[in-house]
């Protein structure tokens, strides 16, 4: 079995892949927070205004999209100047650690491009491998037409594989294209789904292995796939662009949120800590350095891949439940305020949240999955936050008295929520977390943004 997992992580580096690279992290894309922060730091920025989402008036019609690849260096074309964009760069890992050298790089690539539509969703994977580095841009033309409701578009790469599989495995597809999907299904977008796949590899055999694995997902989901090729770099890699539709206002109406409405865990954190362990695990048979670590169950691996390839679909209907028909007001007596994604940011979403909606938040409670796993995983610095998370678990704010029947449907479907905490004001974005979250969350850089109290 051991020589089968480093044959196995020998192909993957072959391929142009680093296939644990996502162990630290629990994810190969840069966290939220550091994406921010570089940002923050482009000078005369009128073109980007982050968010974890894009939207656009739905006709009935879908998007056309045109799709370029970039050398990590160039700048985008600006013979699509007028449409709206969304992006993926994949990028090496000294530049992803360091904000200016960041920053610099996503000037050069995004500086000259027009501010008519700002750039709002923009994800980063890693990677060791100078050769592997590209930059995508989807160019989204939308249509006139009477507004029937709201188009959401998402963009992901496959935040981690899981080293035991063959790179054609179906598995790492799944990762992808689930991923891609999670944001929408969070949005309350219930039909038109459809994925547009960002795929690659070096030779014909593995790309049709890739196509065909996309085909079986689509067809599994009863999903709308476009094939746009392949990137034609030679090198692996998973990711896709997603987008759905939604007759019902959007639940993003942070400016509502108000003092006494409470938070929503829809999901425990801290799901992703085993997977990243049973992976060290492996890789410690062969490596005495790194010593012995605690065993994981392979039920518990398998369980959360699982997780991992599967959309949650009954998250949007759920979250739908809960939006006004569009074009209709917002009632915070029936209808849910706002909703926040946690995924492997973990509770660092929290920080992210406070921040768009400019409110603090009090934080009672920091459910873990696995907790004596991820102390384990803090203590010996394996893991840099052990409160990432799987597909399902997300942020929902809303009223206290609509609380309970929120909680009461997620239960129906498998979900295992809690309220965690409320709004205290809105003065300023803060949260204080009456928890030591340092048990949890290694990097310090995470935890020196919350306000413990004791």
């Amino acid at each position: 079995m051991v020589h089968d997992f480093w044959q196995n992580i020998f192909k993957y580096q072959n391929l142009g892949f680093d296939p644990i690279g996502w162990i630290s992290n629990c994810s190969n894309e840069v966290d939220s927070f550091s994406l921010g922060k570089s940002f923050e730091k482009i000078k005369h920025n009128s073109w980007a205004n982050l968010s974890w989402f894009d939207s656009f008036y739905y006709s009935g019609k879908n998007p056309d999209i045109t799709r370029r690849t970039y050398n990590i260096n160039e700048s985008i074309s600006d013979e699509l100047k007028n449409k709206k964009i969304i992006s993926l760069m994949r990028i090496h890992n000294e530049v992803a650690e360091d904000y200016q050298s960041l920053s610099n790089l996503l000037s050069n690539f995004f500086g000259k491009k027009p501010p008519k539509h700002q750039l709002k969703k923009v994800v980063l994977s890693t990677t060791s491998q100078y050769d592997s580095q590209f930059g995508l841009v989807d160019y989204i033309d939308t249509h006139r037409g009477n507004k029937l409701g709201y188009t959401a578009v998402n963009i992901s790469s496959g935040k981690l594989i899981d080293p035991d599989e063959e790179p054609d495995s179906i598995v790492n597809t799944s990762i992808a294209l689930a991923s891609a999907l999670e944001n929408l299904l969070l949005l309350g977008c219930t039909s038109g789904f459809k994925l547009i796949p960002i795929y690659d590899a070096p030779d014909e055999n593995l790309l049709d292995k890739i196509r065909t694995n996309n085909d079986m997902f689509a067809a599994k989901h009863n999903l709308l796939l476009d094939d746009y090729s392949s990137l034609k770099l030679g090198k692996l890699f998973f990711g896709a662009t997603a987008y759905a539709h939604s007759t019902k206002e959007l639940p993003v109406r942070y400016d509502l949120i108000q003092p006494g409405m409470v938070l929503i865990l829809t999901d425990k954190f801290g799901s992703l800590t085993p997977l990243s362990i049973y992976t060290i695990n492996q890789i410690g048979e062969m490596n005495s350095i790194i010593g012995n670590l605690e065993s994981i169950d392979i039920n518990i691996k398998n369980e959360i891949i699982k997780s991992l390839t599967q959309p949650r679909f009954s998250l949007g209907k759920i979250i739908s439940k809960y939006c006004p028909d569009f074009g209709k007001e917002i009632d915070p007596n029936i209808n849910i305020v706002g909703v926040y994604p946690v995924g492997s940011d973990g509770i660092l979403a929290l920080i992210n949240l406070a921040k768009v909606s400019n409110t603090h938040l009090m934080i009672n409670e920091v459910p873990i999955k696995y907790e004596d796993l991820a102390k384990f995983a803090t203590d010996e610095f394996l893991v840099s936050n052990s409160t990432a998370s799987i597909n399902g678990c997300h942020l929902i704010i809303t009223s206290e008295d609509l609380a309970p029947t929120i909680l009461e449907d997620l239960r129906k479907h498998s979900f295992n929520p809690q309220i965690i905490g409320f709004v205290t004001d809105k003065e300023r974005p803060m949260v204080t977390i009456n928890n030591n979250i340092n048990k949890y969350v290694a990097a310090k850089h995470i935890t020196s943004l919350f306000n413990i109290s004791s």
